[in-house]
């Protein structure tokens, strides 16, 4: 997924291997990019009445 070298200049990445470019040439390191999609985030559901009393007990012991 990182490369270790720079693919246009074969430059060891060492320290800079997180790099969105490289630090000799400055060319763009596609694999380092994060990925181009969009990501959908989780939606919380209701939980069972019985999670819900659990959690809310907790809660209440806790406080």
């Amino acid at each position: 997924m990182f490369a270790k070298k720079c693919p246009s200049c074969g430059v060891r990445l060492g320290n800079f291997l997180y790099a969105d470019a490289c630090p000799h040439c400055h060319e763009v390191l596609k694999c380092n990019l994060p990925m181009q999609g969009t990501f959908h985030a989780k939606v919380a559901k209701a939980k069972s009445w019985p999670v819900r009393v659990f959690f809310s007990i907790r809660d209440l012991v806790e406080a």
